[in-house]
């Protein structure tokens, strides 16, 4: 793990800190509904500055996230500790920028996956959340990990979205 990661890690940890990661998850389709809604989509598509991301590339790399982290976590569930390959979000909000024609598209698609997921994870025996996959970049990480890191990502990104409306 490279040590860019490990910071980047803690800080998405810390800013679930003792808070349930499950309700975390849930709760932020709701904080990012309420944020977006009656946004008009041409603020949402707007960065606020030179580099940044706007609302709506957020909400993409959100459920573009949300896919593949959807995709790991069947791999290890089904797979004796699987190789889990990194991605470049960069390259992908590159690319598939303009798949979703809104940000209400994205932001339903990112509530769909969130939700098929939130099934699946509640699915889980103890034993199951405690399984590992073998990240291509990072090396050994458990499905409660993840979990762990997915929900501070959705902080992080929710804090981002909230700091783009408020320029």
């Amino acid at each position: 793990m490279t040590e860019e990661f490990e910071k980047y890690a803690r800080e998405l940890l810390e800013l679930v800190g003792k808070d349930d990661p499950l309700k975390a998850l849930n709760d932020a389709v709701g904080q990012v509904r309420e944020l977006t809604q009656t946004v008009p989509g041409e603020v949402l598509s707007t960065p606020p500055g030179s580099g940044e991301w706007s609302v709506h590339q957020s909400l993409m790399h959100l459920a573009d996230t949300e896919m593949v982290y959807g995709v790991r976590i069947r791999m290890i569930v089904t797979q004796d500790r699987p190789t889990i390959v990194g991605y470049d979000q960069d390259a992908w909000g590159s690319r598939f920028v303009d798949l979703d024609e809104s940000g209400q598209q994205t932001f339903l698609r990112w509530r769909i996956l969130r939700e098929a997921n939130l099934r699946l994870l509640r699915s889980l025996s103890e034993d199951e959340w405690s399984r590992v996959g073998n990240h291509s970049e990072r090396g050994e990480e458990s499905i409660r990990y993840m979990v762990s890191l997915l929900a501070g990502h959705d902080r992080a990104h929710l804090d981002q979205m909230k700091r783009a409306l408020s320029s």
